[in-house]
């Protein structure tokens, strides 16, 4: 039973470094003919494990940054500090009267003032 799982792990895991190296190997193609750039690597030297870690590595990389992106992105929108307001209030915010009572109150003092 051990061996037939190992025999079969083996084989998907020879099956799928193939294809990375051929994935690699078509990208640096193209890399050389859009850029003229040899990147100077042989895809067909480096043995299986090499291949999968680096391939695991990268996915997991991707996965952190993809993480890191939408949880700051969702503290950029917060600050710290600041009340929660909430929708549908009626009643009206005290920055809002603060704000019609100064004019009002400097007219108060102008007359105040003229008298």
């Amino acid at each position: 039973m051990a061996g037939d799982f190992q025999a079969f792990a083996l084989k998907n895991a020879e099956l799928l470094s193939s294809r990375l190296k051929e994935a690699l190997s078509s990208g640096q193609g193209y890399v050389r003919a859009q850029f003229g750039v040899d990147l100077g690597l042989k895809p067909e030297l480096y043995p299986t494990w090499v291949i999968l870690s680096t391939a695991a590595v990268g996915l997991l990389l991707l996965l952190g940054l993809s993480w890191a992106a939408v949880c700051g992105g969702l503290l950029v929108g917060k600050k710290r500090g600041s009340p929660v307001t909430q929708q549908g209030r009626c009643e009206p915010d005290k920055a809002g009267v603060a704000k019609t009572t100064k004019p009002e109150e400097q007219k108060k003092r102008k007359q105040k003032e003229n008298a």
